[in-house]
């Protein structure tokens, strides 16, 4: 991995009381079948059903007094298919001192930003795990210090983040990919020092009666890298290009009984393109339905994105409609489905997930996701995942 990580942090910040707390651990081991119904569109893709295997351990240690503690969480997967999606990672490694009002984090971790279920505007401090799954919920690990102050007026954090991490993308065997395969081992930056750009930001949180209030400034290296085709010695190439931007950002939530409102909304600044963007919607729960313990919360969700597609890395929520659904059994194996569909207002593009999840023991998980797609034209941008419809089966044990 390209990323400078201080291992002796944790080392150094065991010991930190001859009487401490020995250290805690947690995490998971799971097997994964991705299956993909369709033969490949290009040339080199792998098809019908990919194992592999994942670890995610966690240790944790709190020192005596509870002012201090240690995290460690890596990751680590094992793909039969595609050799870019075997790899390792740090998704968290720091250390956490909160003596009172205000705290300090040092290390590598992960942060996240937002309320909205479909799309996650303001999140933009850690970098996509883009080989993991397409829906942007898995991150790498960020290099980082941060301090916090609660007060009464809210709360202040602010992050440094001193090495940047280039996103992941699949490999020439890989699904979920489009016919050129991104040239990892050549990004283009925009800032001459390219990954140790110093990015900063900031978040302002405050719970005022029924509404969580965000507000969140970010200036640094986009996490969201615009695909460039790059003559390569007579070659075609696709290599990442990462500009330097400023995004000024609002995420908001109003809670009334069984009714969740929410907002999200970034204004961003780039090198060749200003714009606006904006994600909203509501949940409804409908608790004990049919006189049972479960529960169903219907989901509604628009999203809005103003970019220039020419200027600005592309995105397939320029103009769409989010409609879902969110069954909780409330049993003891905390059984729960998700569906939803993202619909493209202008030709009916349609994106559907599913993600269910039980347990089949005290310490196993099951868990099935389905990524499915329709009236996806060849012209499309979305148009290399067509004969991507894949099914996923992932059977855990928890630590």
């Amino acid at each position: 991995m390209r990323v400078r990580l201080k291992f002796w942090l944790f080392f150094l910040l065991l010991p930190l009381s001859a009487n401490a707390a020995e250290v805690q651990y947690g995490g998971y081991a799971a097997i994964d079948a991705r299956a993909f119904p369709q033969s490949a569109e290009y040339a080199g893709q792998k098809n019908g059903t990919g194992p592999s295997i994942v670890l995610e351990p966690e240790f944790y240690h709190v020192s005596e007094n509870e002012h201090h503690t240690v995290t460690a969480r890596p990751f680590a997967r094992y793909d039969m298919h595609d050799d870019r999606r075997t790899h390792v990672d740090i998704r968290q490694l720091d250390w956490l001192y909160t003596p009172g009002n205000y705290e300090i984090r040092a290390g590598v971790g992960r942060v996240f930003w937002g309320v909205v279920e479909s799309r996650h505007l303001v999140n933009i401090i850690n970098q996509d795990d883009a080989i993991e799954d397409t829906d942007g919920e898995d991150k790498l690990g960020q290099p980082m210090v941060a301090v916090a102050f609660f007060q009464d007026y809210g709360t202040l954090r602010f992050f440094y983040l001193p090495y940047f991490r280039e996103r992941t993308f699949p490999g020439k065997e890989g699904r979920l990919r489009s016919g050129a395969v991104v040239d990892t081992d050549h990004p283009i930056y925009e800032s001459g020092k390219e990954e140790f750009h110093q990015d900063v930001a900031a978040r302002f949180t405050k719970v005022i009666d029924n509404v969580d209030l965000g507000v969140s400034y970010f200036r640094g290296t986009s996490r969201e890298p615009r695909i460039m085709l790059v003559n390569n010695g007579g070659n075609i190439v696709a290599r990442p290009f990462y500009e330097i931007i400023n995004q000024f950002g609002l995420d908001t939530q109003y809670t009334s009984d069984g009714w969740l409102w929410k907002l999200e909304a970034i204004h961003r600044d780039g090198r060749d393109d200003k714009f606006f963007a904006a994600s909203g919607g509501f949940e409804y729960t409908l608790y004990q339905i049919f006189e049972s313990d479960a529960d169903l919360g219907l989901l509604l969700e628009y999203h809005y994105d103003g970019r220039d597609m020419n200027d600005s890395p592309a995105v397939f929520t320029e103009d769409d409609i989010f409609m879902g659904a969110r069954y909780v059994v409330n049993d003891i194996d905390d059984t729960e489905i998700l569906a939803g569909a993202l619909v493209d207002r202008d030709d009916a593009e349609t994106f559907i997930n599913l993600e269910a999840s039980t347990r089949v023991s005290d310490d196993w998980k099951l868990e099935f996701d389905a990524r499915l797609n329709t009236n996806i034209d060849a012209t499309d941008a979305e148009a290399f995942l067509r004969r991507d419809d894949f099914l996923q089966l992932r059977l855990a044990k928890h630590f």
